[in-house]
C-alpha cells in the first residue's frame, strides 16, 4: 500500500466539545500494547480549548496527526480522517470514550486470519455510577449476515461503529452521512455486506460513556426522524441482499418508530413535528400486526402499541411513565 506498513492502524478520533474527556480518551489510545499506529485527531472546529490540547498532545506524541477543519459534524469529521490516514487498518474511538490497554492488539491478532474482514470487540456501558458488561465473553467466527441479525434483533453486538477493526479501503467504500445523526444506523448493512467473515471478541474493551451532555443522549426531534430513515433504508437493502433477514430487521423498523414517537410525545412539539408524529403513528398502526406476532418485541411495547390504537392520549401517558426507558427486546 504505496510503502506503507500492512499493520499500521490508523485511529480516527472526531474531537468537539469535549474538554472533560479529551485527555482520557487520547491516553487510552497513546497506551496501547500494540505500537504501530497512526493517531489522527480531528478538530472539527471545536470553540473550546480542545484544537490546543490536540496541538499539544502532537507534541508529546510522533504518531499523533492534529488535523483542525470546520465544523461539519461527526460524520464529516470521521470521513475527514478516513482522507488523511495512511495505514492499512482504521479503527474509530469517540472523543468522549475510552479503550482497554490492549483493545488494538486484540483487534489486530483477529484480522491476521486472512478469511476475516472485520473484527469486533465487545462494549461496557459506562454510566455516572456504575459500568455494565456482556453477560457472556466468547469469540468467534460469524457470516456477515449472523452479524446483522444480532444487531438487528439487539443481541451482543451494537450498531455503533467505533469497537471495530476495518481495512482501509472498506472505509474509503462506505463513507458516513453528512448532516445525519444516527450515522452508525445509515451505513451498518452498508460494511457487513462487503464482507463475508466477521472476528467477534465480546470481551469488553471499548468503554461507551453515557454522558448526558451528548447529542446521542438527547436527540433533536430531526434526529429521531433520521433514526427511522436509517432504518428504512436498511430494510431496503436487507430485501435485496438478505431475504432471510426480513423479520430481523423488520424489529429494528419497528424499534425505531416507537423511539421516535416516544420522543416526539414527550417533547414541545412544532407544527411539523406534530405533522411527523401522526405519520409515525399511522405507520404503526398499519404495521401492528407485525408488531403483536414478532417474537422479540416486548409484551409491553405490544401492549402501549393497543394502548395506541385506543386512545392517543393513553399512549402519551404509558410513554410519560416509562421516561423512555422502555425496553424494546
Amino acid at each position: 500500500m504505496n510503502g506503507v506498513s500492512e499493520d499500521l492502524i490508523s485511529v480516527i478520533v472526531p474531537v468537539y466539545k469535549v474538554e472533560k474527556y479529551l485527555d482520557r480518551c487520547v491516553e487510552s489510545i497513546v497506551g496501547q500494547t500494540y505500537e504501530n499506529l497512526e493517531i489522527i485527531l480531528m478538530d472539527d472546529g471545536s470553540p473550546d480549548s480542545c484544537g490546543a490540547m490536540c496541538d499539544a498532545w502532537a507534541q508529546r506524541d510522533s504518531r499523533i496527526k492534529v488535523v483542525h477543519k470546520k465544523n461539519g459534524g461527526l460524520s464529516d469529521a470521521r470521513n475527514a480522517g478516513v482522507e488523511a490516514s495512511t495505514g492499512a487498518w482504521i479503527g474509530f474511538i469517540d472523543s468522549d470514550d475510552y479503550i482497554a490497554p490492549d483493545m488494538y492488539e486484540r483487534l489486530h491478532d483477529l484480522v491476521k486470519d486472512p478469511d476475516v474482514g472485520i473484527a469486533i470487540c465487545g462494549v461496557a456501558d459506562v454510566y455516572s455510577d456504575h459500568t455494565e458488561e456482556p453477560p457472556v465473553v466468547q469469540t468467534s467466527i460469524m457470516t456477515s449476515e449472523e452479524v446483522l441479525s444480532d444487531i438487528f434483533l439487539n443481541k451482543t453486538l451494537m450498531v455503533g461503529v467505533p469497537p471495530r477493526l476495518y481495512p482501509a479501503w472498506l472505509m474509503r467504500e462506505v463513507t458516513s452521512p453528512v448532516g445525519k445523526t444516527h450515522e452508525d444506523a445509515f451505513i451498518v448493512v452498508d460494511l457487513f455486506s462487503r464482507v463475508e467473515r466477521v472476528a467477534v471478541d465480546t470481551t469488553p474493551r471499548y468503554f461507551y460513556c453515557h454522558n448526558e451532555e451528548t447529542i446521542t443522549s438527547s436527540p433533536s426531534t430531526r434526529g429521531l426522524s433520521d433514526n427511522v430513515d436509517a432504518w428504512e433504508r436498511n430494510r431496503r437493502l436487507v430485501e435485496q441482499l438478505y431475504p432471510n433477514l426480513i423479520d430481523d430487521v423488520m424489529f429494528r423498523c419497528y424499534w425505531a418508530h416507537f423511539d421516535v414517537l416516544d420522543g416526539l410525545m414527550l417533547s414541545n412539539r412544532s407544527a411539523d413535528d406534530e405533522a411527523r408524529m401522526n405519520a409515525v403513528i399511522a405507520w404503526l398502526k398499519d404495521h401492528r400486526a407485525g408488531v403483536y406476532a414478532h417474537p422479540h418485541v416486548s409484551s409491553k411495547r405490544k401492549l402501549a402499541l393497543r394502548a395506541l390504537c385506543l386512545n392517543k392520549g393513553l399512549y402519551r401517558m404509558l410513554a410519560k411513565l416509562q421516561s423512555r426507558s422502555i425496553k424494546y427486546n
